[in-house]
């Protein structure tokens, strides 16, 4: 199957939607805040580097990431189901050529990217009431009533009490998002040069933004 690489705003969706082809497609999910998360859960030296960073909005330095994702690529390419979805990178020109470069060595040629596009204010409003289930990994949002759990604060998949990132305030974000509008703009310029992508409006609802997302699943499978 056709790899996948999706490039969006804080909040966009990535993590849904990649979760949705994961369920229908069988693909790998490859996070890299998940994969950063898990590093600083273990406490280790550079868990503790990396909170610092993420927790004032900026981003982890590139050698680390990588490093990071060929650790990932090494072990799922041990696997007979190995096709994978990456989510959260890149997130800089440089970052492209470098994951371009990575998937060259592993020789893995065969992926697309996804762009999801989305409008400020909007996806503020889905950083600033974003709500997580700490056991089942599903998301909902306090501000918008299409998301908004069942029971206030409780997963209406496990009844498990609902968290938010400590890193979703107001600062941050507009930090992480102006850092997205400076540094994007190279990337999609570079991927369609490589004729790599495809453009998605992203403020559309989970399940419509999917339709979007299967049309070219289909198209380039």
């Amino acid at each position: 199957m056709v790899n996948f690489v999706f490039i969006a705003p804080p909040a966009a969706g990535k993590g849904t939607q990649s979760k949705y082809l994961v369920e229908k497609y069988g693909y790998n999910h490859i996070s890299t805040g998940d994969l950063l998360r898990e590093e600083v859960k273990k406490n280790t030296s550079l868990g503790i580097q990396i909170n610092e960073i993420i927790s004032v909005g900026k981003l982890v330095d590139d050698d680390l990431m990588l490093s990071l994702l060929e650790n990932k690529f090494n072990s799922l390419l041990k696997e007979e189901n190995n096709s994978f979805i990456i989510d959260g990178f890149p997130r800089t020109i440089n970052q492209a050529k470098m994951l371009d470069n990575l998937l060259g060595k592993l020789n893995i040629e065969n992926y697309k990217v996804i762009y999801m596009d989305l409008p400020y204010e909007e996806a503020k409003n889905r950083v600033l009431g974003r709500l997580i289930c700490p056991k089942c990994g599903k998301s909902y949002n306090e501000l918008v009533s299409s998301l908004m759990p069942k029971q206030d604060g409780i997963c209406d998949n496990c009844n498990s009490k609902l968290d938010k990132r400590s890193d979703d305030t107001e600062e941050t974000f507009k930090e992480r998002f102006d850092t997205y509008v400076i540094n994007t703009k190279p990337i999609l310029d570079y991927y369609i040069g490589i004729n790599k992508l495809i453009n998605i409006d992203a403020s559309k609802n989970a399940e419509d933004i999917f339709k979007d997302i299967e049309t070219y699943v289909a198209e380039v499978k």
